[in-house]
């Protein structure tokens, strides 16, 4: 009976550890998943950025300001394209120019995150400004490269317009015609 009962621990104690070790993998792979995620660490880095944007502190508020101006002016060019794009309104070579821009404002957020890392306060308010300037004409460059395809389509609207009135009095002529002509006879 002993013997039994040394079993059946030795079994349960067996298959506790083989699920213990199971649920160890398992936590270890999700962990590590989590960590790698690119999808965390920008919720991470966004929210970080966030939260410095309202700091209190100016050098630690300006560069996480610009970053953020810089992200949603590139957003916003490239949901302009898109929906040019899908509009079938002719962008031109614009796609290529907005690459442009993300290749320098890219650049300018990496120097903007060093600026921001700088400890000397005097060199760190003086970089900031610098890269205020260049962050403020890309996001005019950024601004103009949407006015320009805001024009184009005010242009292809009103032409389309223009042709959708002209179309619609001229059929307006040919029914006023049709009812002169046909309309007000008398049955027969």
């Amino acid at each position: 009976m002993f013997e039994v009962f040394v079993e059946a621990l030795a079994i349960g104690a067996g298959v506790l550890t083989a699920l213990g070790a199971g649920t160890g993998v398992a936590g270890w792979l999700v962990v590590r998943k989590v960590k790698r995620s690119r999808i965390i660490e920008r919720t991470k880095d966004r929210g970080l950025l966030a939260a410095r944007a309202y700091a209190p502190d100016r050098l630690t508020r300006e560069p996480a300001r610009l970053i953020g101006e810089l992200k949603r002016s590139s957003r916003a060019t490239h949901l302009a394209l898109a929906e040019a794009t899908a509009q079938g309104r002719p962008v031109g070579d614009l796609p290529r120019a907005a690459a442009e821009i993300d290749q320098a404002a890219a650049s300018l957020d990496h120097l903007l995150r060093a600026a921001d890392r700088e400890p000397n306060r005097a060199l760190k308010q003086e970089w900031t400004a610098d890269l205020a300037a260049q962050a403020h004409a890309l996001d005019e460059l950024s601004a103009d490269l949407r006015r320009s395809l805001l024009q184009t389509s005010r242009s292809i609207d009103t032409l389309q317009l223009e042709q959708a009135t002209h179309r619609l009095r001229t059929e307006i002529s040919a029914m006023t015609t049709w009812r002169d002509s046909y309309g007000n006879r008398q049955a027969w």
